[in-house]
């Protein structure tokens, strides 16, 4: 098998090392583009939200790379996220591409994730394939704590740029760690190497948390690189979902860290008693800690249709009244463009710093 699967955020990094550790050979699509999300929107159906035209066109570029199976999340609920990888194996096959589609239909499941590492990696033993699952968790929990340290320190550099140099040389190093004593040493040397940079005193950027449905949250190529763009300006950037912590919610592999989902729930419940599919209850619930906990600005990131999203929106609006807190909507579909979104995030930056010079 030549195995594919699109990009979500840092995932490919979480699972490429390990499994070709095991033999599994992996074709890895290019980095989306316009021409990726071209291909996605013109087979899709027209009612399709923008993470399953993103991710049908990657898998049409990694077909067209010699890939001959795609591995695709499933799922069940509100979301439609659910049903893409059925929808967009029935489009791939009537455009005549041959593949095999593979997927795990519940991925709170232990069982069915273990179930698709087998079909992946070939693995029949029971602790082998606990030892694989384990390992890709551990990395995804690692680069997603790496990420959070390069919006933290980035802000406060003296020498620009420096902060993405430490945080490349870090996933360099974790690329070539697949045993877990040096993936503990990756942790320690990103970990000494952010604390010596040069940092800037007296520094105390605005801080601002980015929330919404899971894909355009943590996906760059999905969010016009919102978050770098912010980073590169000296804002401090936060947000309401990281995959890690998703995953964690539902297998507990990290037992320290308290469930994100019950934690957000408890913040929203003034709000929204009941979840609404996707991750409604996270955008709603983190934006009122964010907004209890010195957080400047919020923004609220997601693809057009999105239902549980739209529902999180118009709740949105009063927790901005109540709470005094200023909320800026994105809504992302192949029409927007880089230029837009950046001018409306300057005016959002204009009007956080004008509060600021008020208090």
């Amino acid at each position: 098998m030549k195995i594919t699967a699109p990009y979500l955020g840092m995932l490919h990094r979480a699972y490429g090392p390990v499994l070709k550790n095991a033999g599994v050979e992996i074709i890895y699509p290019p980095k989306p583009t316009k021409r990726t999300l071209d291909l996605g929107t013109k087979h899709a159906p027209e009612f399709a939200c923008f993470p399953f035209k993103v991710t049908l066109g990657s898998m049409m570029e990694a077909l067209e790379l010699g890939a001959d199976t795609i591995f695709m999340i499933g799922g069940w609920g509100p979301c439609r996220f659910g049903y893409y990888d059925v929808i967009q194996e029935q489009i791939l096959k009537d455009l005549g591409y041959q593949f095999t589609m593979g997927s795990a239909h519940n991925p709170d499941n232990l069982r069915d994730m273990l179930d698709l590492m087998q079909r992946i990696a070939n693995i029949h033993s029971k602790w082998g394939l606990y030892k694989l699952f384990f390992s890709i968790l551990i990395r995804l929990s690692i680069l997603d704590w790496s990420l959070k340290r390069y919006f933290h320190y980035k802000p406060y550099e003296v020498v620009v740029g420096e902060a993405d140099q430490i945080f490349k040389r870090g996933l360099s190093l974790m690329d070539n760690s697949v045993s877990l004593p040096r993936l503990l040493k990756s942790v320690f040397m990103i970990s000494f190497w952010f604390r010596r940079m040069k940092k800037r005193n007296g520094v105390d950027p605005i801080r601002v948390a980015i929330v919404g449905e899971l894909f355009t949250v943590l996906d760059s190529s999905a969010n016009m690189e919102i978050d770098l763009w912010l980073a590169r300006r000296g804002v401090e950037v936060l947000k309401s979902v990281w995959l890690s912590d998703y995953a964690n919610d539902r297998f507990r592999f990290k037992p320290f860290r308290r469930n994100q989902f019950k934690f957000s729930s408890r913040y929203a419940r003034p709000y929204l008693r009941f979840h609404s599919g996707g991750e409604s209850i996270e955008s709603v619930g983190k934006t009122v800690y964010f907004a209890k906990n010195g957080v400047d600005g919020v923004i609220h990131i997601f693809p057009f249709t999105c239902m549980p999203e739209l529902v999180a929106q118009t709740i949105l609006m009063k927790v901005q009244k109540d709470l005094d807190i200023p909320i800026l909507t994105l809504i992302i579909d192949e029409h927007t463009a880089p230029g837009g979104v950046e001018t409306r995030l300057e005016a959002f930056l204009d009007l956080l710093e004008r509060r600021r010079k008020r208090c």
